[in-house]
C-alpha cells in the first residue's frame, strides 16, 4: 500500500515542521529525519517545510512568514515546552491546525503549555511521532467535517482551535 492510497483527496497541503531549542541532538541522532519526512510528504502528495532554531524570536518570524501559505504545523517546542508562551500564542493566532510532537514522553511530561491549545499531540515514538503526526494531520485536513479549510460542519476545526465534540 502507498501512503497516497490512504487519502480521499489530492490537495497538496503545505505542512510546516518547526523544531525549537534543544531538539538538534535528537534529530541528528536519527540522521535522516528531515529526508524521511520529505519522502513521506512526497508519497502523501503534500509539501513540507522544515525550520529549526534555538531562538524563539526566529521561530516566531518564520511562523508569521509561513502562515499565508501553511495549511498546518507539526511543532516540537523542545526547550520551549514549558516556557514558550510567545510561540504558543503565535501558533494559536495562526488559526491553523497544530500537532505537538515529542520524541519521548519525558519531554512532554505534565509541563507542556502547548497541550491545551494544540489540535493534537504525538509523543513517545521518537521519529515515528513526527511520521504519525504528518500522516494524521494530512488525513484530518482531507476530512471536510474535521480539519479541511473549506469545511463548515459543526465539528470542523480548520481554524486550529481545540473544540470539544461533547459540548
Amino acid at each position: 500500500m502507498k501512503l497516497s492510497d490512504l487519502r480521499n483527496n489530492d490537495t497538496s497541503w503545505r505542512i510546516v515542521v518547526l523544531n525549537g531549542p534543544n531538539t538538534t541532538a535528537a534529530i541528528n541522532s536519527i540522521g535522516n529525519l528531515n529526508e524521511l519526512l520529505k519522502e513521506w510528504a512526497k508519497s502523501l502528495g503534500v509539501e513540507i517545510d522544515h525550520f529549526q532554531s534555538n531562538h524563539e524570536g526566529k521561530i516566531l518570524e518564520y511562523i508569521h512568514a509561513a502562515v499565508p501559505t501553511a495549511t498546518g504545523f507539526l511543532v516540537n517546542p523542545g526547550g520551549l515546552t514549558s516556557v514558550g508562551e510567545s510561540l504558543r500564542h503565535a501558533l494559536k493566532d495562526s488559526a491553523r491546525p497544530v500537532a505537538e510532537i515529542h520524541f519521548d514522553n519525558a519531554e512532554l511530561g505534565s509541563q507542556s503549555i502547548f497541550s491545551p491549545s494544540v489540535t493534537s499531540i504525538f509523543s513517545g515514538l521518537h521519529q515515528f511521532s513526527y511520521l504519525g503526526g504528518l500522516v494524521s494531520l494530512v488525513l484530518a485536513l482531507d476530512d471536510l467535517d474535521f480539519l479541511h479549510p473549506d469545511g463548515n460542519s459543526a465539528t470542523n476545526r480548520s481554524h486550529g482551535t481545540p473544540k470539544s465534540l461533547f459540548v
